[in-house]
């Protein structure tokens, strides 16, 4: 096939310019191109034509890359990226043919041992959710308790609306539109989960629904895993100030929090592996697993004509109760406002008209934050204090077009249920 030779002698850099208006991704996989184009590809061949790259070359690279220590892994993302440019590029008759596509694979095949993903006993966890308590407060240890427990994502668990949690039913539903919080750059938004099988419905252990049912009864924001202003989390954020401390120990972290190390080398993500290790151990079906993790199935004939019976599932709550139990004291005894109080869902207070931040009752210094008395739980709901308690918003749930951080709520003037939450 010819090939023009001025069409060759295009720059990868100028192409790239050409091949980025041309996509149509999520921000999130936009801005990982652009940082591997930015900090490895462009540096290399940026200023070479197209048609100068050859398959060799490139091989020469990818040892490079991986002589200055870089995983496996990125040198495959990066080869993988450049491999994209250069099919658009023929396909575009720039060049002949992909040089990354008959790159001949020499050498062992595998160079590196894969070191087994870190994963925590119920003891371990139950250790580092008290220390992230010390130093991030109730939501914080409450919120690894949840994740390890339940198996979830960190986008699933930040971006959990408390509509999603039906304590009344013992279960949080990943929503399939706005079940995850999505971050690009400093922009943050709700959208699908991450695959169609993690927009699922997770049933809770019975301490978790306590635990669940005692914060939100004082939790005065719309959302449940939350700062105390009411702003959605930022990941870094919390593993740099209290999930690597509480897990690596203090001296690890440089921080001055008193921590010890617990399990070095875990990592959020090594909950939702903690929790699958726990369900293989206590004899779930596969399939069981699958649902509750939001896996695909390699076998589609198992994924379509299996089923987890009640019992199954009832079997695998009380192996995760169990765990509990043996690892952490028992659940605070929820007091019996929150138990039968309020109309709607259980575990949320009910709506009071009118917004604006919770009434403090009556010889009450007006300040509603909780004061922790008990290791699992908060402040009791007092009775003058009940009903008191209504979720804040300022924004539309269903933002992912606007796409702008949560920020704290505003007194506003709303007319029900419906407009609280529009």
């Amino acid at each position: 096939m010819w090939i023009d030779p001025v069409d060759s002698a295009v720059t990868v850099a100028d192409w790239v310019v050409r091949w980025f208006r041309s996509l149509d991704l999520d921000p999130r996989t936009i801005e990982s191109y652009r940082s591997r184009l930015r900090c490895h590809i462009l540096p290399k061949f940026g200023d070479m034509p197209l048609g100068a790259i050859t398959a060799l070359g490139v091989t020469e690279w990818a040892r490079e890359l991986e002589r200055d220590g870089y995983a496996p892994s990125t040198v495959s993302s990066q080869l993988n990226l450049l491999s994209m440019l250069l099919t658009d590029a023929a396909d575009e008759r720039l060049i002949p043919f992909n040089p990354v596509r008959r790159r001949r694979r020499r050498g062992r095949r595998s160079r590196r041992a894969v070191p087994e993903r870190v994963w925590a006993t119920p003891e371990q966890v139950v250790r580092i959710a008290k220390q992230a308590g010390v130093l991030g407060g109730p939501i914080a240890r409450l919120l690894i308790i949840t994740a390890t427990w339940t198996g979830c994502r960190w986008g699933e668990l930040a971006g959990l609306h408390r509509d999603n949690v039906d304590l009344g039913r013992g279960v949080i539903v990943i929503d399939p539109l706005v079940g995850a919080l999505h971050k690009s750059g400093s922009m943050r938004w709700l959208g699908p989960p991450k695959t169609r099988a993690s927009a699922r419905t997770i049933a809770l252990p019975p301490f978790l629904v306590a635990l669940l049912r005692e914060h939100l009864s004082r939790h005065r924001y719309e959302f449940v895993f939350t700062t105390p202003s009411g702003t959605w989390l930022w990941r870094s954020t919390f593993l740099r100030r209290i999930f690597r401390p509480a897990v690596d120990g203090s001296d690890a972290s440089g921080m001055k929090a008193g921590c010890e190390a617990v399990r070095r080398g875990l990592t959020f993500h090594g909950l939702r592996h903690s929790h699958k290790t726990w369900l293989i151990a206590g004899g779930a079906p596969e399939i069981a697993q699958a649902r509750r993790l939001g896996h695909h199935l390699d076998n589609r004939v198992i994924e379509t004509y299996s089923h987890v019976a009640p019992e199954v599932e009832q079997r695998l709550l009380d192996d995760l109760e169990r765990r509990w139990h043996t690892a952490a004291p028992p659940p605070p005894t929820p007091s019996p406002g929150v138990v039968d109080g309020g109309a709607g869902r259980a575990g949320c207070p009910p709506l009071r008209h009118g917004g604006g931040h919770p009434t403090a009752g009556p010889g009450s210094s007006g300040n509603t934050a909780p004061t922790p008395d008990r290791e699992w739980g908060g402040a009791p709901v007092l009775p003058h204090q009940e009903h008191k308690i209504a979720p804040q918003s300022d924004h539309r749930r269903s933002n992912w077009e606007c796409r702008k951080p949560l920020r704290p709520a505003r007194k506003t003037e709303t007319k029900g249920f419906l407009t609280m939450w529009s």
